[in-house]
């Protein structure tokens, strides 16, 4: 199972209580973690690969006044089959999450010919207005399926897009945008990515904070 992260120095600290709560639940999960420098500047509950994307070029650095959360590299998550070339599918977690269960289900989701695996945001406003078609998908916690990707090559027409088109949500609008016209989202469960957009259940295996608290 690969799980990969991608933060900012200002968030380092603040990834802890994920990583925690992820090795309770998968304790061989290899986790990758997409950083601004090599390592990270305090010990983690296991050992992890940290991969410095500091020299990336398809995004600016600064804070993206297009896309207003995240900055750059939450946008680069669209390039994960380059950043990440020998793995096939990751699943990717943002930093405010808080596993509570297996992920066995969610890392053996179908995707064969999809890009992704994604919860829809059944409470969301886009969803309502249907912007890119009657549903629309949480990009905070996905499986990625970067063959597929790959093949389909789609990752610099999703960058496009999100280097001239103004987005609130970071890069969520380009997965919607492209993954809904080109039939490539597999829906997940609420439970793996509950969240106040998604919807609460009974039984999470992944708590979504979306940053509205302080989770760490």
């Amino acid at each position: 199972m690969n799980i990969v992260y991608a933060l900012t120095r200002n968030y380092y600290h603040k990834i802890l209580p994920s990583l925690r709560s992820l090795y309770e639940h998968e304790p061989k999960a290899k986790v990758y973690i997409l950083a601004e420098d090599d390592q990270l500047p305090f010990d983690t509950p296991q050992k992890v690969t940290v991969i410095n994307i500091s020299d990336q070029h398809q995004f600016d650095h600064g804070v993206n006044i297009h896309n207003r959360f995240g900055g750059y590299i939450n946008l680069l998550k669209v390039y994960y089959p380059t950043l990440l070339p020998k793995l096939n599918k990751v699943i990717h977690l943002d930093v405010d999450t808080i596993i509570c269960d297996s992920l066995a289900d969610f890392w053996n989701t179908n995707v064969t010919g999809k890009w992704i695996a994604a919860v829809p945001e059944y409470q969301a406003v886009h969803s309502q207005l249907r912007l890119y078609g009657n549903i629309y998908y949480n990009a905070g916690v996905m499986l990625i399926n970067l063959q597929q990707m790959r093949k389909d090559n789609i990752m610099d027409t999703m960058a496009k897009f999100l280097n001239e088109v103004p987005q609130p949500f970071a890069d969520q609008d380009a997965w919607n945008k492209y993954g809904i016209e080109q039939d490539k989202v597999a829906v997940l469960p609420v439970r793996f990515n509950e969240c106040i957009s998604c919807g609460p259940t009974n039984n999470p295996a992944i708590v979504h904070y979306c940053a509205f608290s302080d989770w760490y």
